[in-house]
């Protein structure tokens, strides 16, 4: 008697689970809700795929977060990634254009605002974007390995496993191209364990690279990091925390370039925006798309629409990325950071660019400040740009002294939304 082969139907694993993906949120993850109620957001799905998961996590407030195994049903928008690290944690959104990217994005910044404000927004009036690859000037790798070989690339989204990396194509091109020399220069390092993470930094004069370290390197090391910044013309500096008990562990601190000739005579790293030279260090925080921080900067003059009179108040100031452009086109300008070393650089950065109406000053704005110097002076615009935390405290001050106009920067569309009704609720209008 013949017997046939019959090929068994494919079983998903036990632990996997099929979903139909209805929706894509704010951030790009997939949305979808199974027979028992919860709501599963899914990385890398597109709305009206068929897709296998494998739960991650879930809520007690019965939403879920699932990794995607594989797609059995793709969208018609779905493509295929650039990048052959697409799944390493630096980028989310390759399986998309970037058109349909800015569409959703927008859409769902739309979405928030319909649903909880009490007015319904005008639509974007344009939705801004630049170069789709090497548009990075700065990014930070992490370190891992053993006695035989060291590892070097990006923290995967859940922030346990090192995807490695050779290249990165959304990073400017003389940066990616560092990543197998810094490899090879790390193998040689005599306890790579100090090293935490490496810095890799564009600045329009110079590309820098820092190493982050937990105790100091030997003198041999520091004499091959050295070298290998001259051998590179790229400047090197290294960042050591000494961790000697767990208290005041951000003074105990030191940034060193270790071959301060490498700037021929500059002051240090710097960008150049708006006629300002912006100078910073590595470590400081900078927009990563300076095509898009130019951009972001005409728009915001635009919405503030300024003359000689004006007196702004500029919350979250940074470096004075926004304060010393302002400056030139209005009175005065306050701006003011939470963060010390970068008030301190804003001030310099003011002197260095012969900009004398613009004061800078330290106060974390999630604490009390209305009793302050700056907060009791005379103002009638308002600019913030806070982190994704977002600055509930600071709406709550500003409604009370009834600025004419106020302008919002921000990275995350829910603190935003949140903040933003608080003026609502005081008779703002979101234009």
């Amino acid at each position: 008697m013949v017997k046939f082969f019959k090929p068994q139907k494919k079983e998903i694993s036990p632990k996997h689970f099929a979903l139909n993906i209805v929706d894509v949120d704010i951030t790009g993850r997939g949305v979808a809700r199974d027979d028992k109620g919860i709501t599963w957001f899914v990385p890398g799905a597109l709305s009206g795929e068929e897709v296998v998961v494998r739960t991650v996590s879930v809520k007690k407030n019965g939403t879920g977060e699932a990794e995607l195994i594989s797609v059995k049903k793709r969208s018609d928008i779905r493509i295929s990634p650039k990048c052959p690290n697409h799944n390493c944690g630096g980028c989310s959104l390759q399986h998309m254009s970037v058109e349909h990217e800015k569409e959703f994005k927008a859409r769902g910044v739309m979405r928030l605002m319909k649903k909880f404000l009490d007015q319904a927004p005008a639509e974007p009036e344009s939705v801004v974007s630049g170069e789709e690859y090497h548009y990075r000037r700065i990014a930070r790798l992490s370190v891992t390995g053993d006695k035989k070989e060291i590892h070097l690339g990006f923290r995967e989204e859940n922030g346990k496993a090192l995807s490695e990396i050779n290249e990165c194509c959304v990073l400017q091109p003389e940066l990616s191209a560092l990543i197998p020399d810094l490899r090879e220069l790390l193998q040689k390092i005599s306890n790579y364990k100090l090293i935490g993470h490496v810095e890799l930094v564009k600045a329009d004069n110079i590309v820098a690279v820092m190493f982050r370290c937990i105790a100091d390197l030997s003198h041999a090391d520091i004499v091959m990091l050295t070298e290998f910044g001259n051998d590179k013309r790229i400047a090197v500096y290294v960042q050591t925390r000494h961790v000697k008990g767990k208290e005041d562990l951000e003074d105990r601190e030191e940034l060193q370039l270790l071959n301060p000739d490498i700037l021929e005579g500059e002051k240090g790293l710097f960008y150049q925006i708006e006629g300002c030279k912006i100078y910073f260090v590595p470590g400081d925080f900078i927009q990563i798309n300076a095509e898009i921080n130019s951009l972001m900067i005409d728009k915001v003059q635009s919405y503030l629409n300024l003359n000689s009179e004006d007196k702004i108040l500029d919350l979250f100031c940074g470096l004075g990325n926004f304060t010393l452009p302002l400056a030139k086109r209005c009175n005065h300008v306050y701006g003011i950071e939470g963060v010390w070393n970068m008030v301190k650089e804003a001030q310099l950065n003011a002197e260095y660019n012969s900009i004398d109406n613009a004061d800078f000053y330290v106060h974390d704005l999630t604490d009390d400040f209305e009793k302050t110097l700056w907060a009791k002076s005379t103002f009638n615009k308002v600019l913030l740009d806070p982190g994704r935390a977002g600055a509930e405290k600071v709406m709550n001050y500003l409604v009370k002294r009834k600025p004419e106009t106020i302008v919002y920067v921000s990275c995350n569309p829910l603190t935003l939304v949140r903040d933003i009704s608080v003026a609502v609720n005081k008779g703002y209008s979101v234009l």
